[in-house]
C-alpha cells in the first residue's frame, strides 16, 4: 500500500513516469512515508547507504555505470547538507543526480525545531534547480506540486545533465495512513527537441488529425519567410484557428485578431463548438490572457496544451500542459506537416470562430477615450508604427482592426506602465517611419522625463488621453462603486502636459470635444513636420468608463435559445424551492 499523502503519491507516480527506478536511501524518520511507498512498488530498485555523504557518491557510481538518473533521499536537517560534496561533483561532472529531501513545515524554520535547517537552495551555485513543494490542501496546490516536480525532473537532462533537488514538507512522519492501493495517474509533462525521430512526429501529427486545434499566438515572434511558409502548410493540413491580437504582428488568413472582444462575446450555446481539443502556444504575451484562461476553464472535456518555442520552459497557464517542443517555430510546423501529407483539411473550426468574429461590430461611440483611439487607429498611415501604452489603452487598441502593413508594439512583459514612452522613443530613434504612441495621462506622467532624451525623433506622434486619472482602476467595479472609489486609488488630477511638451520643442494641440478632435487628428497624422507632435485629448473619466462598459454589454451574443433555457432554469429552481 502507498501513503495517502498526495505529495508522496505525486513524487512516486512521476518517478515512475520519468523511468527513475534506482533510489539510494539513507536511514531516518522524516522521509518514512516516501520510503514505505517506494518499498511497496516493485518498479523501484532500492539501495541502503546510511551515511548521506557516501550515499550520494554511491549514486554517482550508479549513474556512471547505467548512464541514467539516480535518486537519493534522506531525512531533514544536517542529513541534507551532507550531500554537498557529491552534489558539487555531480554538477561539474554533469551527472543527473536527483536529491529528494524531506523537510519540516516552512513556518517552523528558526523556531528551535529539531533537525531543521534552511534546505531550500542549500546547494546554490552547484545545482541546476531546486523546487520547494507545498502542502496540498486543494486542487490548486496539487496542480502546483505536480508542475514543480515535472520542472525538476525535466531539468535533470535539459540543456545538459546535472543535479536537481526536490524539497518536500512533512508535518509528521508517523501519522500517515497507507490505504492507497493504486498510484494516481499524475500528469507528466514531456519535453521534445527537433531531434525526435519521424515516428514521434507521426504520432503527434495523428494526435492533431480530425481535432479542433487552437493556436494562441503571442508577441515577440519574428515572422520569417520560413516560419510563414511552415505555418501556411500547417493550416492546409489541420482544422485550426489562430487566436491573436494586434501586438502579435501576425498577418494570416486563419488569424482571429479581435480575440480580446470575441472571448467576451461568445454565447453559452457556442462554447462547446468553439472549445479546442489541442491548444498550441506560440510566442510571448497576449492582451487577452485573462479572457482565454477564463474561457478554457469552462471546458467540459480535457484538452492538451503544447508549447512551441526555443526557450523550452514549463509554462502552464491553462493547467493542462502536456508537451513542450523546444525548437524554433518553423521547425515544429515543418516537421509535423511533413507527416500529414495525406490529411484532409476541415475548415469548420476556423469558420465558426470567424463567424463570431465578423458578427461583432467595432465601437461606434460618442466623444470619449474610446472614440479618440478608434479614430486614430482608422487614420494611421500605411507602413507606420503603432506603440500602445499599457493598462486601458492596450485593451481599447484591440477593439479596432488596423491596416495589415502597420506594426504594433506594447510592453506586455510584466504589464506595467513603466517606460512605455521611453520604449517608443527608442524605437523611433532608429526608424524612418511615422511612429504613433497612444497612452493615458498617468502612463505619460510616469515616464515624462523620457521626452528630453536627446535622440528624440521628428517622426514621433503622441496621442495623449487625459481624463484626469487611472480609468482602468474603476473598470472592474459596478457604476456606483466606481464613482465612490477614493481619489488616491486612481491618482485623480487636473494637470495638463502642455507646458512640458512645448518647452521640449513639440508641436502641441489639444481637443476638448469631438469637433476639435476631428480637426486636430488630421494634424497629428501628417508626415510633414520637422518636430515631433503631441495631441492632448481631454475627456471625462466617468463617461469614458460608462461608454466602454456599455460597448461590451452590447456585444453579448446571448441567443434567444440561451435566454429561453435560462428562464426555464429559473422557473424550475423557483418551483423546486416552493415544494
Amino acid at each position: 500500500m502507498y501513503s495517502d499523502d498526495k505529495i508522496i503519491l505525486q513524487i512516486v507516480s512521476l518517478l515512475k513516469a520519468y523511468n527513475i527506478k534506482r533510489i539510494v536511501i539513507s536511514a531516518g524518520t522524516r522521509h518514512f512515508p516516501l520510503i514505505h511507498s517506494l518499498e511497496a512498488d516493485k518498479f523501484f530498485k532500492l539501495y541502503s547507504v546510511v551515511d548521506e555523504r557516501s550515499a550520494a557518491f554511491f549514486a554517482l557510481g550508479l549513474i556512471q555505470n547505467t548512464l541514467e538518473p539516480v535518486a537519493v533521499c534522506c531525512t531533514s536537517g544536517s542529513a541534507v547538507i551532507n550531500y554537498g560534496s557529491a552534489v558539487s561533483e555531480a554538477f561539474y561532472q554533469h551527472l543527473p543526480l536527483l536529491l529528494i529531501t524531506a523537510d519540516r513545515l516552512p513556518k517552523l524554520l528558526n523556531q528551535l525545531e529539531d533537525q531543521m535547517i534552511d534546505q531550500v537552495n542549500i546547494f546554490r551555485g552547484f545545482i541546476k534547480t531546486c523546487v520547494n513543494l507545498t502542502v496540498i490542501n486543494d486542487e490548486s496546490d496539487e496542480w502546483y506540486v505536480n508542475r514543480l516536480i515535472n520542472e525538476a525532473l525535466i531539468e535533470l537532462e535539459h540543456h545538459g545533465r546535472g543535479p536537481v533537488q526536490i524539497n518536500y514538507p512533512i508535518s509528521a512522519h508517523n501519522v500517515d495512513k497507507y490505504q492507497t492501493e493504486k498510484l494516481p495517474d499524475c500528469r507528466k509533462i514531456s519535453l521534445h527537441t527537433f531531434e525526435i525521430d519521424e515516428l514521434d512526429w507521426q504520432f503527434f501529427a495523428e494526435k492533431l488529425s480530425n481535432k479542433k486545434v487552437m493556436i494562441i499566438w503571442g508577441q515577440s515572434v519574428i515572422i520569417s519567410e520560413k516560419l510563414e511558409k511552415g505555418l501556411n502548410e500547417f493550416c492546409k493540413r489541420f482544422n485550426c484557428v489562430i487566436l491573436s491580437d494586434n501586438i502579435s504582428n501576425l498577418r494570416h488568413s486563419k488569424v482571429i485578431r479581435n480575440t480580446y472582444v470575441v472571448l467576451n462575446a461568445i454565447s453559452s450555446s457556442e462554447k462547446a463548438e468553439l472549445m479546442p481539443d489541442v491548444v498550441i502556444s506560440i510566442g510571448a504575451n497576449i492582451v487577452f490572457n485573462d479572457s482565454i484562461k477564463n474561457y478554457l476553464k469552462q471546458s467540459l472535456n480535457s484538452f492538451e496544451h503544447w508549447i512551441v518555442g526555443p526557450i523550452g520552459k514549463v509554462c502552464d497557464p491553462y493547467r493542462s500542459l502536456s508537451d513542450i517542443f523546444e525548437m524554433h517555430e518553423h521547425i515544429f510546423f515543418n516537421k509535423i506537416t511533413n507527416c500529414a501529407a495525406n490529411f484532409n483539411l476541415d475548415n469548420k473550426y476556423f469558420d465558426k470562430w470567424k463567424e463570431v468574429s465578423e458578427d461583432i461590430e467595432e465601437p461606434n461611440v460618442p466623444y470619449s477615450q474610446l472614440y479618440a483611439i478608434g479614430k486614430l487607429l482608422k487614420r494611421l498611415p500605411s507602413q507606420s508604427i503603432l506603440h500602445l501604452g499599457n493598462s486601458n489603452t492596450i485593451r481599447m487598441g484591440q477593439l479596432f482592426e488596423i491596416d495589415s502593413s502597420i506594426l504594433c508594439y506594447c510592453n506586455r512583459g510584466v504589464n506595467g506602465i513603466d517606460g512605455c514612452m521611453s520604449t517608443a522613443i527608442g524605437y523611433s530613434a532608429e526608424s524612418d517611419k511615422l511612429n504613433f504612441l497612444v497612452l493615458g495621462d498617468l502612463t505619460f506622467f510616469y515616464d515624462m522625463n523620457s521626452l528630453w532624451i536627446k535622440h528624440l525623433s521628428n517622426n514621433l506622434r503622441i496621442l495623449l488621453i487625459n481624463n484626469g486619472g487611472g480609468a482602468v482602476i474603476h473598470i472592474p467595479f459596478d457604476r456606483e462603486m466606481g464613482k465612490s472609489l477614493p481619489p488616491f486609488a486612481s491618482a485623480g488630477h487636473n494637470m495638463s502636459v502642455e507646458g512640458w511638451i512645448k518647452s521640449l520643442g513639440f508641436r502641441y494641440f489639444s481637443a476638448n470635444n469631438q469637433e476639435e478632435f476631428d480637426e486636430k487628428i488630421e494634424l497629428l497624422v501628417t508626415d510633414k513636420s520637422e518636430v515631433p507632435i503631441c495631441l492632448e485629448v481631454f475627456t471625462q473619466l466617468e463617461e469614458d468608463i460608462i461608454i466602454l462598459k456599455d460597448y461590451f454589454s452590447r456585444i453579448n451574443r446571448t441567443t434567444l435559445i440561451d435566454r429561453v433555457k435560462q428562464k426555464a432554469k429559473s422557473v424550475t429552481t423557483k418551483y423546486m424551492k416552493n415544494i
